[in-house]
């Protein structure tokens, strides 16, 4: 039987260098982004929709050939707009747009629920007449009622969204649990054999990468993570970790796989600390 591919969709380029105190140059962050094209990551997350960031998503999008190019969006059409011109030249641009959805999240935010799902709707069908490659990130999801969970994903989807991911944004899942939410979400959502159904995990409990297993015995084809895990706190789903079990476990994971070219890992986090090292890093300009 042909093994599933678990795609990796590395977001070391937004996500990872978000309060890291790690700083690209953009030439720093190309030479970062060809060497993912090399490992065979799926998708790469370049930037966020802020008027800062278009040009170097622009420069970026344009060196990429191998994998969807993404941008993250609130659900904002001005966001996305700015995403689309920082994607607008890759070879497979893609919109990455994300709404709260637990009710602590959705007050922060001064929505209701159904306001929520409405305005989520409203931002992927626009994206989509630009775009084939659209991802909805639920913000908070494994704080959020199931039932609404639902809801929003079916609507998202029957919207145009091609991904949807459930984000432990604030660290709060352990694996069995969370495993049984992926499950439930992926086989209750109407359409939800249409999507591709992604996990991203942050590490404060230290358990992303367990976590991101959980989810890939559940079903979930996609794990959203970054290079050493770098990212903001105790950072994100380390990509070494998951591709690295994966690979040494293939008998239990025996229906999954990736398509990294392993024998780049050590070589993609090599460049990473090179650049990463405090005494290179000093004086360079921000682009995250």
């Amino acid at each position: 039987m042909e093994r599933e591919l678990v795609k990796i969709y590395d977001t070391s380029l937004r996500d990872g260098l978000r309060n890291s105190g790690i700083s690209m140059t953009l030439e720093q962050k190309l030479r970062f982004a060809q060497q993912l094209e090399r490992l065979q990551v799926d998708a790469i997350e370049i930037g966020y929709g802020s008027p800062s960031q278009v040009e170097a998503m622009s420069r970026l999008s344009q060196s990429l050939t191998g994998p969807v190019v993404f941008g993250l969006s609130r659900v904002n059409l001005k966001d996305i707009q700015r995403v689309l011109q920082g994607v607008e030249h890759a070879k497979k641009p893609g919109v990455n747009i994300f709404s709260p959805v637990s009710d602590s999240f959705l007050q922060k935010a001064k929505k209701g629920r159904q306001q929520a799902v409405e305005a989520s709707v409203k931002a992927v069908a626009y994206a989509k007449q630009y775009v084939d490659y659209v991802a909805f990130s639920a913000q908070d999801a494994t704080r959020a009622d199931l039932a609404y969970l639902v809801e929003i994903f079916a609507a998202v989807i029957t919207a145009g969204a091609t991904v949807v991911s459930l984000a432990d944004t604030v660290s709060y899942a352990v694996p069995a649990p969370f495993g049984q939410l992926c499950h439930a979400i992926r086989t209750r959502v109407p359409n939800g054999g249409k999507v591709t159904w992604s996990v991203h995990c942050h590490n404060e409990l230290g358990l992303a990468v367990a976590n991101s297993l959980a989810a890939i015995e559940n079903g979930i084809r996609q794990v959203e993570c970054t290079v050493d895990g770098i990212g903001e706190g105790e950072g994100n789903t380390r990509m070494q970790g998951v591709v690295t079990t994966l690979k040494v476990h293939e008998d239990f994971f025996s229906s999954v796989r990736t398509g990294i070219v392993y024998d780049q890992l050590a070589r993609t986090s090599r460049l990473l600390s090179e650049i990463a090292d405090p005494m290179t890093a000093m004086g360079l300009d921000k682009f995250n």
